[in-house]
């Protein structure tokens, strides 16, 4: 269990980097004079760097070792951290940031196959996954917030403190053991190059995975939002200057996916119940921009953040229950990709719309795609379930998880 508790500490310490910068936006705007389109771009930038190592590095893992991939994240973190702290303009932040998406998508696929090689069960280890994924994610955001109206030179301190933290998880890693199969993985030496995103065997198990990638995409478009525009959107449209309710209102999204992941039973993990808490979300969180709600913002975000946990959860245990043991982390970086794909294109938009719209046809334009998405998500699963045959899972290392089994 120590082992466990270590790889989980540093998966989340790495993970709450990627949202310490969200409240701080609203700051660097008006020191480095940029608008809602640039802010998209600097958020962008992480996301091309996570995208890009999961398709360079996604399966790097599975061929050096679970131990080297974490303390490499570590490193580019505290790296990344040092930029940002010294941060004296727009380029600095967009170096920063895309090194920030590296350390990102260097461990997602690495951390959480490290747990799943420890932690028996499926149902356990998805849950202690998505726990440090997104509990770093909402760490990340709230403390930002909090330290930011709390200290001078938030733009500075902020990753100074943060830098601390990262030099504890170093020490912590000196405890990880390594998890990868010395054997199954390493037959072929690792190659820097774009690797094809990889599906496991079958059609309808293809199916499955593919309709659970698309459900986690169309889930983040909502993260896309509150990462990147939502302080804006609060302060301007919604009359919230205090950085530390920014921070708490934002991370609000994360809280709630937090405790749909690990408080949820299992029964209530699934797809339809997912997309109908996401359409739900969107629907308050439009009415909230629409009538300037502060109230009203903050239920939806708990309906949307219910709705990108359940999401994650159940397409996280779907694709660990189709891993092979020699592509663990290959086949949980393309599940990545389509998680982090999911937010370049709705927010891009949302950042051109804002721009040539205004807030509130740019917002609905954005609940719009985001639901869309969703139903085609849940029409693909629903082709799987009518199209399956008793023994389309029936590999032992490839059988349905009991998500799928008893509940969809």
């Amino acid at each position: 269990m120590l082992a466990v508790g270590a790889i989980a500490f540093v998966y989340t310490v790495v993970m709450a980097g990627g949202t310490l910068t969200i409240p701080l936006y609203v700051l660097w705007a008006s020191q480095f004079g940029f608008g809602s389109l640039t802010t998209v771009v600097v958020f962008i930038a992480y996301v091309v760097g996570v995208v890009g190592t999961l398709l360079v590095a996604g399966s790097l893992s599975d061929a050096v070792g679970r131990r080297p991939v974490l303390a490499l994240s570590l490193a580019l973190t505290a790296l990344s951290t040092v930029g940002f702290a010294l941060a004296d303009g727009l380029t600095v932040l967009l170096i920063s940031r895309v090194l920030s998406g590296v350390a990102t998508g260097l461990i997602t696929a690495t951390a959480t196959s490290a747990i799943a090689e420890l932690v028996r069960g499926r149902r356990t280890a998805a849950v202690l996954s998505t726990a440090a994924n997104v509990g770093g994610l909402s760490l990340g955001v709230v403390a930002a917030g909090v330290l930011a109206q709390c200290v001078t030179a938030p733009t500075h301190t902020v990753f100074w403190c943060y830098l601390a933290t990262c030099a504890v998880a170093g020490v912590v890693w000196l405890v990880i053991p390594e998890t990868a199969d010395k054997t199954a993985g390493r037959s072929v030496r690792w190659q820097p190059r774009i690797r094809r995103p990889v599906l496991p065997d079958g059609a309808s198990r293809v199916r499955s995975f593919v309709a659970s990638g698309v459900l986690v995409a169309a889930s983040s478009g909502v993260n896309g939002f509150f990462s990147s525009l939502a302080p804006a959107f609060l302060r301007d449209d919604l009359g919230v200057s205090n950085f530390a309710v920014i921070g708490l209102g934002v991370g609000t999204l994360f809280i709630s996916a937090l405790l749909a992941q690990t408080v949820t039973p299992a029964a209530l993990v699934r797809r339809d119940i997912g997309t109908a808490l996401l359409a739900v979300g969107m629907i308050v969180i439009e009415a909230a921009l629409w009538t300037h709600s502060a109230p009203l913002f903050i239920v939806g975000t708990v309906f949307a953040g219910a709705a990108v946990g359940t999401l994650f959860r159940h397409g996280l245990s779907v694709t660990d229950a189709l891993c092979d043991p020699g592509n663990r982390a290959e086949l949980t970086a393309t599940y990545f990709l389509f998680l982090y794909s999911g937010l370049v294109g709705p927010v891009l938009v949302l950042g051109l719309a804002d721009q040539a719209v205004g807030t509130r046809a740019s917002s609905t334009m954005l609940a719009a795609l985001v639901v869309s998405t969703a139903l085609v998500g849940l029409v693909l699963g629903r082709r799987t379930e009518s199209t399956s045959t008793p023994d389309t899972f029936s590999r032992p290392s490839t059988h349905r998880t009991p998500v799928e089994e008893n509940h969809e």
